[in-house]
């Protein structure tokens, strides 16, 4: 008990229940108490802090219930606290389009393209190898989260063109990468290409920010604030958009559930859903 009473008095700040004895946190006046010191303490703090000093404080209480110093225990109506809800954005129609356009390399613009039209993730895109290109059927295979490997229909004729004319221009072999590493030089020197590696994840994301900046969409020397998972979004709201089929999205971004890509992946914007209501109430007129 001792041990007990010293780590509880330990955590607790001079001002919080000095005078008050453990029977003093019968609920429910102890679940108050008890709900008043946490969020004093760590309630502007995020919610994975919260919980994990709740979480010290059941054990502490249900330690003293089975040891008979409390006939309650006042941890039981405290709410964890929630994560709050990711605010979730996408590339407007002249952004998507600018950043594609604006890139000198056809490589850039063909990586590009399957970011923004079709929602491949950072991973899936590194890994792409031009044998994973299948010209006749005009698909993708990628390897992504999960362990998962999927076909991706590639459907724009332009796209195929120009990836013809990228093999050609660089003699891409089938198990060259895509997006290749590069050897190790200067400060002030790109050094060349090692087309049997892919592009590192640091790589990958300093030559997102490239892009980006290229296009203006960040200012020079800009490395954060406009991660590569938004081009993901921007793909499936875009499919979204087009045609209202959040099936379709679910098919095109991979998602085993349908509730992942209509809660968190794509959003039925408030302009759509005014489009909608008053499709919906002209045929009751």
């Amino acid at each position: 008990t001792e041990i007990y009473t010293l780590s509880l008095h330990d955590a607790l700040p001079i001002c919080f229940f000095l005078d008050l004895r453990i029977e003093d946190f019968e609920p429910p006046a102890g679940t108050d108490r008890l709900e008043a010191f946490l969020d004093a303490q760590w309630g502007s703090r995020a919610p994975r802090t919260y919980n994990k000093n709740l979480s010290i404080c059941k054990d502490f209480f249900q330690w003293q219930v089975r040891r008979g110093h409390l006939h309650g225990d006042p941890t039981l109506l405290v709410e964890r606290a929630r994560s709050r809800q990711v605010y979730r954005t996408t590339f407007t129609g002249d952004q998507r389009r600018a950043i594609i356009a604006e890139q000198l390399s056809l490589r850039d613009r063909l990586a590009l393209r399957l970011l923004l039209d079709y929602g491949l993730r950072k991973g899936a895109l590194r890994a792409v190898q031009f044998k994973h290109f299948d010209h006749q059927r005009r698909r993708l295979t990628i390897f992504t989260k999960g362990q998962k490997v999927r076909e991706v229909p590639l459907p724009d004729p332009a796209f195929w063109k120009d990836l013809e004319l990228h093999i050609l221009e660089c003699e891409a072999q089938p198990h060259h990468y895509l997006l290749t590493a590069r050897k190790r030089a200067a400060r002030d020197f790109v050094g060349a290409e090692i087309p049997e590696k892919p592009m590192s994840d640091h790589g990958t994301h300093k030559w997102w920010y490239r892009c980006l900046e290229q296009a203006g969409i960040v200012p020079e020397g800009t490395t954060s604030g406009e991660r590569m998972h938004k081009a993901r979004h921007t793909a499936g709201q875009r499919v979204l958009d087009a045609s209202g089929n959040l099936k379709a999205v679910q098919k095109l971004l991979g998602h085993s559930s349908i509730q992942t890509t209509g809660d968190i992946y794509a959003d039925w914007d408030i302009d759509a859903l005014t489009s909608t209501m008053a499709e919906v109430l002209e045929d009751d007129a």
